[in-house]
């Protein structure tokens, strides 16, 4: 007598597929560990993709919407956390024929499969551009899946049944596997971390030209005597920028009286999103004619993603009374006062300060040099010095 059985069984035992899904737990925590640090901190992890990690990243399919805008991240993460350890409870309780343990791995992993196709189908086709480690964490949770299979295949098998031994060490090592993704994610990013977070120190004849003078011809958040000011170049499409500004904010808020923000410009119009930098950042000096810089700029940053359209810039606009033909009026007369507030930005940031990225940041306090940094922790953690919190606290 022939008997037909699963492909699946007699080939790999199941105490060797918990195993398996400990190891993919343990992986997919690195990964989407490093994933969650680069969302935490802002952080560009290393890339083979021509930095389409950071676009990923950046884009409103890779937070979950809500006022909570939780990082995808976070929830992969978890994720992975929860898979790790429902495999080391397989193993440790020898429970690995349990139905309800086995049932609730399969769901989950079918679950965490189909959301990762799809976050690399809107990578590839609408945001066109490829994350290695969002790739990684994709086939991760599609090899989880295929060993829930194998393991939900075999549930009522006689061979499943006899594999009940208990197993202690299977604790150990998957808590060793644990310290060891969480070691490994600090490994990666803690060199970016403080490479981005390292401030860099600029010739002292700088300060002259970095708060544009007179008053009126600046966009100032805070008053002209805070001893610390922070001058931020930014490109009001640039997706750091955007996610930075409302921390700039809360900055200046967390130090009434203590902080000024002026913002400058730095367009960088030729990269593929920012198609309507320039024409933003005209509109927004127009706005600060009218004494609404803050208002228009806090508008525009709001939206979950730049509008790379005429008519999702000029809907913004009007929402704090700038007209279409306003704007039209400054982007074609050259000598119109935004034009030329805008001009002065741009040709101060290549020509003086040297500024390559967006954002970049630079901390002014008078008798001290100024500081150039890259990242907004960075500001953060150069204000939490015992220097800065000294003209902070007074």
């Amino acid at each position: 007598m022939i008997t037909v059985s699963s492909p699946y069984n007699h080939s790999v035992s199941n105490v060797t597929l918990n195993r398996i899904l400990i190891l993919l737990g343990v992986l997919g925590m690195f990964v989407a560990g490093v994933l969650s640090m680069e969302h935490r901190y802002m952080l560009e992890i290393p890339c083979s993709t021509g930095g389409g990690c950071e676009t990923v990243a950046r884009h409103p399919s890779s937070y979950i919407g809500g006022a909570a805008n939780i990082p995808v991240a976070y929830v992969g993460l978890l994720g992975y956390i929860f898979f790790t350890c429902l495999a080391i409870v397989r193993g440790f309780t020898g429970r690995y024929g349990s139905k309800l343990l086995t049932l609730t791995g399969y769901v989950a992993s079918a679950f965490g499969m189909i959301a990762s196709i799809y976050l690399q189908y809107i990578s590839f086709t609408v945001i066109q551009a490829k994350c290695a480690w969002c790739m990684g964490s994709a086939a991760i949770m599609i090899v989880n899946f295929i060993v829930y299979s194998m393991i939900f295949s075999r549930l009522n098998s006689v061979e499943n049944e006899t594999e009940a031994t208990t197993s202690p060490a299977v604790l150990f090592q998957g808590i060793a596997g644990i310290l060891i993704a969480y070691l490994a994610v600090l490994g990666v990013t803690h060199g970016n971390k403080s490479v981005m977070g390292k401030a860099e120190i600029m010739d002292s004849e700088v300060a002259k030209q970095l708060i544009p003078e007179p008053r009126s011809a600046r966009n100032q958040l805070g008053p002209d005597d805070a001893p610390v000011t922070v001058i931020e170049y930014a490109d009001l499409s640039c997706p750091q920028c955007r996610q930075g500004f409302p921390k700039i904010h809360e900055l200046v808020a967390t130090y009434p009286g203590k902080v000024r923000l002026i913002y400058r410009h730095f367009p960088i119009y030729q990269l593929a999103g920012h198609e309507m930098s320039l024409p933003a950042a005209i509109t927004a000096e127009i706005a600060g004619q009218k004494g609404k810089f803050w208002e228009f700029t806090t508008a525009f940053t709001a939206a979950e993603e730049a509008p790379k359209t005429r008519d999702g810039l000029d809907a913004i606009a009007s929402s704090v009374g700038i007209t279409s033909g306003e704007i039209d009026k400054a982007i074609k007369d050259e000598n119109s006062q935004a034009q030329k507030n805008l001009t002065r930005d741009f040709r101060e940031a290549l020509d003086i300060f040297k500024i390559k990225s967006t954002p970049t940041y630079m901390l002014y306090v008078k008798g001290m040099p100024v500081k150039k940094l890259s990242n907004i922790v960075g500001v953060m953690n150069e204000l939490e010095s015992p220097d800065y919190q000294k003209l902070l606290k007074q």
